[in-house]
């Protein structure tokens, strides 16, 4: 998707050739997959009995996948032509792309366009487009240049938020076919997907420009600026679980659903916020100089996949009143798919393609 290989060199540095070999060759996956996924959507939706307008949709929108597949051919093919901003255009296209199709397909199985079935296979096609297009973004921000130190760059700022959000989105996802009986097709809303799910989307992108900014501060006044940041990805957190639990599990909108509330599932909330600005915060106070090696990354986006997991039982318990209990149905070989891939996002992913600022 995001894939850069022969850009700008004002941009990007050169890398070994073993690295390209291997930047290429996943670059080739990635488009053939892509276009597979954009064929997919095609087929899949000529099978349903949707409307002229929802088709139409799902055609622009397949389409769009199929384009931004054509983007990193032509990235892989004729590179020497090729514009990195396009280049750089066809992750996010990708993925804007397949979310989209997420929503509109599932909407139109619960208006009785699609079957089962049909709809099942749509929303699988939509989940793999999302790891795999996740997967490119993290190459392409593996092979850039380091960013100098406190510099925000827009497209670093939109790769990082969007490889957050799509493998909290996707883990949020896994957590819920956890504990059911069949894999099953979720719930949508728009309304609480436009108005609660995306802003808090907005909150966590606009959090990792902060990110950028603040490294080049020094002493104490890093402290009040972690502070900030870890308090921006509650509440980024927090908005974004919410307006999914409304629109995927409940369906409905989230301003005219009531919280019903948990004492235990508040607590278990807390704790894990409190140990994401303490715990996870104090990590990066004192080891952010090593941000340019792997184990620190990779260690830091292990923290946070560990106390997600309980924010998010902690938050679901009281959005629903239900006590925060772990359960496993029929449906766990699945869900564990969904949720790996949501950890190869969240901790390799993100762990490769975030480099340390120069």
């Amino acid at each position: 998707m995001d894939n850069t290989f022969q850009v700008d060199a004002a941009e990007y540095t050169p890398i070994a050739s073993s690295k390209q070999r291997l930047a290429r060759g996943y670059g080739f996956v990635s488009a053939g997959t892509h276009t597979l996924l954009g064929i997919t959507m095609l087929t899949l939706l000529f099978l349903t009995s949707s409307s002229v307008l929802i088709k139409g949709i799902e055609v622009f929108l397949s389409l769009s996948m199929l384009a931004a597949s054509g983007m990193m051919w032509s990235e892989l093919m004729l590179t020497p032509r090729q514009s990195p901003g396009v280049v750089l255009l066809a992750g996010e296209v990708a993925l804007a792309a397949v979310f989209l199709y997420l929503g509109v397909a599932i909407s139109a199985f619960h208006q009785g366009y699609a079957t089962p079935t049909i709809a099942l296979a749509q929303f699988v096609t939509a989940l793999v487009g999302l790891i795999s297009g996740c997967g490119a973004l993290a190459l392409a921000g593996s092979v850039k240049a380091a960013r100098p130190q406190g510099v925000v760059k827009f497209p670093d700022m939109v790769r990082d938020g969007v490889q957050l959000i799509t493998g909290t989105f996707l883990l949020g996802i896994g957590v819920s076919q956890l504990a059911a009986a069949e894999l099953k097709v979720p719930q949508w809303n728009w309304i609480s997907c436009l108005g609660i799910t995306i802003p808090g989307m907005l909150i966590l992108v606009g959090r990792e420009g902060l990110k950028e900014r603040f490294e080049g501060v020094q002493g104490l006044s890093r402290v009040p600026c972690q502070l900030i940041i870890d308090v921006l990805l509650i509440i980024g957190l927090s908005i974004m679980l919410y307006g999914s639990y409304t629109n995927l599990t409940s369906g409905a909108n989230g301003y005219q659903v009531g919280i019903k509330g948990n004492a235990t599932g508040f607590t278990l909330w807390m704790i894990a916020a409190l140990l994401l600005v303490g715990v996870r915060g104090t990590f990066k106070l004192a080891f952010e100089h090593r941000s340019a090696d792997l184990w620190y990354r990779v260690l830091d986006k292990l923290l946070y996949v560990m106390m997600l997991i309980p924010f998010i039982y902690g938050v679901r318990s009281v959005f629903t009143g239900q006590p925060p209990i772990v359960h496993v149905g029929a449906a766990a070989p699945q869900a564990i798919l969904i949720l790996l891939g949501a950890f190869l996002i969240l901790v390799i992913g993100r762990a490769v393609g975030q480099k340390g600022s120069t």
